[in-house]
């Protein structure tokens, strides 16, 4: 399959949501929780400061998917920092429709991730995975990541809305 993976443009921001929606479909998460849209998308991806970056693979016309469909997968990260190891890519969502899974996209979405993040002088990619899908865990492992919970005892933590709001208001006192 002659897959194309190169960098989302504005005109991709259309199969992005829907890819995302496919996603939360997939791990029970209700559609109304979403909280991105075409207009959230457009501005922190495309606007006076990115907040992401994100490649897509697109199939040719006559490899669309069963929907008709010639964005297949993406990845999407943001830079962080790490004041151990410096600059490093976070990556967000990484994502292939499954009748396309085998065919080696996901590791062309990886490599370009990869040589973006490497050029913008990142010493890491990190991520996190679902238990609930073993399978997407193994690919991640042979790409090469190491399981920070495993090897080190890591932990990843999530402030929710409500408590991000509760902070920020106990600044104030």
């Amino acid at each position: 399959m002659s897959v194309v993976v190169r960098p989302c443009a504005p005109k991709d921001l259309k199969d992005i949501l829907r890819l995302i929606k496919e996603i939360a479909v997939i791990y029970n998460v209700p559609l109304t929780q979403l909280y991105p849209n075409m207009e959230v998308l457009h501005k922190d991806g495309f606007g006076e400061r990115p907040k992401f970056e994100c490649f897509v693979a697109e199939a040719p016309p006559e490899q669309k998917s069963k929907e008709g469909h010639t964005i297949v997968g993406y990845i999407l990260s943001a830079y962080t920092y790490s004041t151990w190891k410096g600059k490093n890519l976070y990556v967000d969502n990484f994502y292939v429709m499954p009748e396309f899974r085998g065919r080696r996209i996901g590791k062309k979405l990886m490599s370009s991730a990869a040589e973006s993040a490497w050029a913008r002088g990142c010493t890491e990619f990190r991520m996190h995975s679902s238990s609930k899908k073993p399978e997407n865990y193994a690919v991640l492992q042979r790409f090469g990541g190491g399981d920070l919970s495993a090897k080190h005892g890591w932990n990843l933590l999530r402030f929710y809305n409500d408590a991000v709001q509760k902070r920020a208001a106990q600044s104030k006192v």
